[in-house]
């Protein structure tokens, strides 16, 4: 009975050790207060005083268990991983209390993230200053992608204030770090002549490490180089290549773009059929506006006979996808469906 006892009171201990642990990792990374991992709140201890966790309490990403343990009870995995699941998981709902958590412990892609929330609104209210300190905080740390979402920012200017010759210093560092995209802005810069003299030749060669790097839609702007005879000699079956490129490396704006020429003969022979495969091809990775073009061509019979039903599925999942020209013609097929 007493060895009981006392291997109980041992147990105890153990535990009360390792929440204590897990409190003093808290506080030490994320400074005074602590981050709620249930719903994001700050608090300064004790319990979460917007929902009432306790403190150190987690739930785990892959099973749904609570716990108050470093390490889940019941699938094993720990509980940083989880949370970096969680924050990396694509809901913006169910990320933002592990993003927080992360942020507050200077994590750059969780800064990055947390950015979002204040450039979207979600959660958080909308301020520029605010996401400009987290990308600032993540490209302190050499984060290749902060410095492309900061680039972006200051490049389009509808958030942060436009300062593209600040944007163009960020592509810089961006693409020295290994991101490919940012070698795309660089490419636009040179090819537009924004802050930089006009270089189609730069342009190009930028275009192309983007594309080598693992960017297929700058395989696009290669392309488009050859078409237009920027930087290089005018070679439409050149260019053609290299929009085919693109498309079997995934670019859904390449393949909606062959499917245009398909349809409507510009760059290739006029082939409805072919234009249809694209734009299946590109609906499949997104392209609402693909989904559009297959809706119409459904609708008329471009390509193939014509198939109403078809054509009503067509329109309902592009303006699920964000097409508002799809909503008349889908309302219109719906009353024709029940007449």
């Amino acid at each position: 009975m007493i060895r009981k006892t006392i291997s109980l009171l041992l147990a105890a201990l153990l535990l009360l050790s390792l929440l204590s642990a897990s409190a003093e990792e808290e506080v030490s990374a994320a400074g005074e207060n602590r981050i709620c991992l249930l719903c994001g709140s700050e608090y300064p201890g004790g319990a979460c005083d917007a929902c009432g966790a306790v403190e150190g309490l987690w739930e785990c990403f892959d099973c749904g268990i609570r716990n108050c343990l470093p390490a889940c009870s019941s699938c094993g995995i720990s509980r940083q991983d989880s949370v970096r699941k969680t924050a990396a998981c694509g809901n913006l709902l169910l990320a933002y209390p592990a993003v927080r958590y992360l942020a507050a412990r200077q994590d750059a892609a969780a800064l990055c993230a947390l950015a979002g929330y204040y450039r979207s609104g979600v959660i958080l209210p909308r301020s520029p200053e605010s996401a400009a300190a987290c990308l600032e905080q993540a490209c302190e740390k050499n984060y290749g992608p902060a410095f492309l979402e900061y680039g972006r920012e200051l490049d389009r200017g509808d958030f942060l204030e436009k300062d593209p010759r600040h944007a163009l210093d960020c592509f810089l560092r961006a693409a020295e770090l290994g991101v490919a995209e940012a070698s795309w802005y660089l490419g636009v810069y040179y090819a537009e002549g924004v802050v930089v003299t006009r270089d189609d030749a730069r342009a190009l060669e930028y275009y192309r490490l983007a594309g080598e790097a693992g960017d297929p839609d700058s395989w696009m702007s290669l392309a488009w180089c050859y078409a237009e005879g920027r930087g290089v000699e005018r070679n439409i079956e050149t260019a053609v290549s290299w929009y085919e490129k693109a498309a079997e490396a995934g670019s859904a704006m390449a393949c909606d773009y062959l499917g245009y020429c398909c349809m409507t003969g510009e760059l290739v022979p006029r082939d409805p059929a072919k234009a249809l495969e694209w734009y299946e091809k590109a609906a499949a990775l997104g392209s609402a506006r693909s989904m559009m073009a297959l809706a119409v061509a459904c609708e008329k019979g471009e390509g193939m006979e014509p198939d109403p039903a078809q054509a009503l599925s067509w329109y309902e999942k592009a303006a699920l996808a964000g097409r508002q020209d799809a909503l008349e013609p889908l309302r219109r097929l719906s009353e024709k469906e029940d007449d």
